[in-house]
């Protein structure tokens, strides 16, 4: 690929796809830790919307990471790149 500009887009593209994937893995995490820490009693109310909003922002997280994968398949494409 010769075209500098198209070549740190998709630099870019990468970059934030792996942000995306970390962040939803750290989110994860924290999920889980809610899940097996805090007693059934206490995940009511607002703990347990948080519990669901946490687990949400996960999977946006993951269907962003792939939504940009497919826009850097989209620009490396031999359509795209046609003059």
């Amino acid at each position: 690929m010769s075209n500098p500009f198209l070549e740190q887009a998709l630099q870019k593209i990468r970059q934030l796809r792996e942000d995306l994937r970390v962040a939803a893995a750290e989110l994860h995490l924290a999920h889980e830790a809610f899940q097996s820490h805090l007693p059934v009693a206490v995940r009511r109310g607002d703990v347990a919307w948080a519990i669901g909003q946490n687990a949400a922002v996960e999977h946006k997280l993951k269907q962003l990471a792939e939504e940009l994968e497919r826009v850097a398949e989209l620009l490396r494409s031999p359509h795209y790149l046609k003059p």
